[in-house]
């Protein structure tokens, strides 16, 4: 669940503020990408841990609200719900504090092997950092456990495993990494200033197929092989990227993905990246858009890519 407080600015250490809004919701990075790719109209299905408690029975009724499957979710008996306090300034910054009950609420790896048909019967794979390690790297596994019959695979890194080294086998099963500048640290030399773009191409050389950066609203791809980075333009947007706009990149990215046979493109980044735009008005998943509001943004942006004329 997400506490979110709306403020004008943080209050000074020893003192307080008053906060002129607050909203109580279902939250979390894979709960809100499962909305997303529901609202863009495809079959989505969520596999979370939720307790079953008050709120994990809120969260359970806001997905199935939404269209999203919760056949998958494993409901923890007796315990507390996950939260996330959230500050949101006027124009969209934000400091977050997270905690997770990891100790109580989590995905094990039996809990996937017992899902291991679901994996690899779906068209795409979306997953985060939020689960234990060894439960993601046993989850990319199964998912390539048939190579010629597997669904595309797309990580979000968040937040990152800090104290824990992924195998080399795991990148080489992520087709898509969507990952903010800073989640990239890890993977940087120790002692070293720390620089995205390098890092990005040592994860693609290192199996990752695509990495897309995304940054102040805007995203640059990296694939293999590595030759330059692709920018992706900009779009206009009053708001500062929020917490929700990384999740609507990465279900628009499998959306037009799954359009488009699996091809990759520079016109599905743009289409992801407008998707993330039109997510940054919001703060919670009610603002993931649909398909026909990313269209319309992308006419009146006047960066639509052009397709060739056929005769």
């Amino acid at each position: 669940m997400d506490a979110t407080f709306r403020i004008k600015s943080l209050p000074a250490p020893e003192t307080s503020s008053e906060a002129y809004d607050f909203s109580l919701s279902p939250g979390g990075k894979a709960l809100t990408q499962a909305i997303a790719c529901a609202r863009l109209g495809l079959k989505s299905s969520l596999v979370a841990a939720v307790a079953d408690d008050r709120f994990g029975d809120d969260i359970l009724e806001h997905l199935e609200s939404e269209g999203v499957d919760t056949s998958l979710v494993k409901r923890v008996h007796g315990a507390n719900t996950p939260f996330t306090g959230v500050f949101e300034r006027e124009m969209g910054d934000s400091i977050a504090v997270n905690w997770r009950n990891q100790g109580e609420v989590f995905l094990s790896q039996r809990d996937m092997e017992d899902r291991a048909g679901d994996l690899v019967g779906c068209d795409v794979l979306m997953t985060t950092f939020e689960m234990p390690r060894v439960t993601m790297e046993r989850t990319l596994a199964l998912a390539h456990r048939e190579p010629d019959n597997r669904p595309l695979v797309i990580v979000t890194p968040g937040q990152p495993y800090t104290d824990e080294r992924i195998s080399p086998q795991t990148f080489g099963r992520i087709d898509y990494l969507v990952a903010h500048p800073w989640e990239l640290g890890p993977f940087a030399p120790a002692q070293v200033p720390f620089t995205p773009g390098p890092v990005a191409e040592k994860l693609v050389t290192f199996g990752v197929q695509t990495l897309c950066l995304l940054v102040n609203g805007g995203c640059t791809i990296y694939s293999h092989p590595v030759e330059e980075a692709t920018p992706v333009p900009l779009f206009p947007t009053i708001y500062k990227e929020t917490s929700v706009a990384r999740d609507a990149f990465c279900a628009g990215l499998a959306a037009k993905l799954i359009d488009d046979n699996r091809k990759f493109s520079p016109e599905v980044a743009i289409w992801a990246s407008a998707a993330m735009s039109c997510a940054a008005s919001g703060f919670r998943s009610e603002s993931m858009p649909d398909r026909k509001q990313i269209d319309t943004f992308l006419d009146r942006s006047g960066l639509r890519p052009q397709r060739p004329a056929t005769v």
